[in-house]
């Protein structure tokens, strides 16, 4: 990388600074192109010294713009994540510094494999997060992201980032004598990406001809637009009752539907503790909602908890009726991946207050489940990742290679009141279906809640916040 410089102001680098953030927070398909152009440029015009400033300042805006639908949850969660990725962003601006100062045109490779390698590392362990990868703005661009199959959601991320670098390789030689170095060098990556949508023709028309082959079955997702978790049990009953009332109706519009998906903790009261509980409202709750299910046709996936020993579990229970119904003996998963703070939190025999204080909060803390499973119904074999679990590429992954061939995602974004929310979450949702071809369908408790093909196409989606149901048709993809 040429040592030209630039010798901007303060005023300057704050432009700088804030348009980086800005992009990142609000990125979509267009600005993922040159996502990272503005940030390269401060660090490259900053001293060594004022690195990790610019960059704590710089990942703090970033998820602060990307975020910003915490507000509505908790201003405390939201600080404590944009704080967090502060102090990798400036960690992260000490390398790419390091990187251009001593690596010159070998930097236009190494650059974008930092920051790539930085998303992968981010979406790992206990603080794994995957929201803001750069790739995921790409959910919409159908033929752009059939590469994943092959190179997986990292692989066309760094395809993004490496834009970026060119583009700002360019920014400093774009001078007569260097023109025939930018052509050398812009050629082949417009060349890659080329053959990227040329590959993603071929594969979504390979798609469509086996989905037209394939054996389908008729599915419904219930969206009943209530936070499950506020309220006490005249909430609950209520809940029930609209979830009931949903299914009916689609039951009686639909009668070819096989099987029928709840949100996540769509029922509250735990459906094995309370069945026979001397709690009598939660009884007869449990009761009511077992002999619904009961007298109905299709098989139902609900959202709702397990208690073993003692230990609760956030888990989507399989119910068919005439078989394990009453009493209940439901096939049923536990969510292994939980949300940090949130859901779990791994160290409260170290950090004992702050565990009271998560406790205290708008939180319901949980156990780990510690197995797959894979469901079958009329040959129609499934996983069923919970809410946040369709946000990483790997945990889906595993269930694909332990024999699903569908994903049924339950979900409850209810609690941010965000329709950004949701689809940020919904963008990673569509690489998933893509990455392991196969068709998936979510129901959400306010959205969204959709069906997804093998190519990432939404086929059927409700609109947010309203109470609705929608019924469509998935593809029976042999194992």
């Amino acid at each position: 990388m040429s040592e030209k410089t630039f010798a901007i102001g303060r005023k300057v680098r704050i432009i700088l600074l804030v348009l980086a953030a800005i992009l990142f927070g609000f990125s979509n398909s267009f600005f993922a192109w040159f996502l990272f152009l503005p940030m390269l440029i401060l660090v490259k015009e900053l001293p060594f010294n004022k690195q990790i400033f610019y960059g704590l300042a710089y990942g703090f805006l970033s998820y602060f713009f990307l975020l910003l639908w915490m507000l509505k949850f908790s201003l405390l969660a939201l600080f404590a994540s944009c704080l967090l990725y502060a102090f990798y962003w400036a960690l992260i601006f000490c390398l790419l510094k390091f990187i251009i100062n001593k690596f010159s045109i070998l930097s236009i490779f190494l650059i974008p494999f930092a920051i790539t390698l930085f998303e992968y590392i981010r979406s790992q362990g206990f603080l794994g997060f995957t929201y803001g990868i750069n790739a995921y703005s790409q959910a919409e661009n159908i033929y752009f992201i059939q590469v994943a199959d092959l190179v997986g959601l990292y692989g066309l991320s760094f395809v993004l980032n490496l834009s970026s670098t060119l583009l700002f390789y360019a920014f400093y030689h774009f001078k007569k004598e260097k023109f025939k170095e930018l052509i050398i060098i812009f050629i082949p990556f417009l060349t890659l990406v080329f053959g990227i949508y040329i590959y993603g023709f071929v594969r979504i028309h390979q798609q469509k001809r086996i989905e037209n082959n394939a054996e389908k079955i008729t599915v419904c997702a219930i969206q009943n637009n209530a936070d499950p978790w506020k309220g006490g049990i005249d909430f609950y009953e209520k809940s029930l009752d609209d979830l009931i009332a949903l299914s009916l109706k689609a039951i009686e519009e639909n009668p070819d539907i096989e099987l029928l998906v709840w949100p996540e903790t769509a029922v509250v009261p735990s459906i094995l503790k309370h069945y026979d509980s001397q709690d009598l409202r939660r009884k007869r709750l449990v009761n009511k909602l077992l002999n619904f299910i009961e007298s109905q046709k299709p098989a139902f996936v609900i959202g709702n908890f397990n208690s073993i020993d003692g230990k609760d579990f956030n888990s989507a229970f399989y119910f068919s009726p005439g078989k394990n119904v009453i009493p209940p003996r439901p096939l049923h998963y536990e969510k292994k991946h939980l949300v940090p703070f949130c859901e779990y939190f791994p160290y409260k025999d170290y950090f004992p207050y702050f565990y009271e204080k998560l406790l205290k909060g708008d939180t319901h803390m949980w156990e780990p489940g510690s197995s797959d499973i894979v469901f079958e119904h009329s040959g129609f074999k499934f996983s069923t990742p919970i809410c946040f679990e369709d946000t990483f590429d790997y945990d889906c992954r595993r269930m694909v290679k332990n024999g699903a061939r569908a994903l049924v995602n339950l979900s409850n974004d209810a609690w941010s009141k965000s329709y950004r929310c949701q689809k940020q979450h919904l963008q990673a949702a569509v690489f998933r279906c893509v990455e392991n071809r196969v068709p998936a369908i979510r129901s959400c408790s306010s959205g969204q809640t959709c069906i997804i093909n093998t190519y990432g196409k939404i086929t059927f989606r409700i609109k947010a916040f309203e109470q609705n149901y929608l019924v469509g048709k998935l593809v029976k993809l042999a194992t």
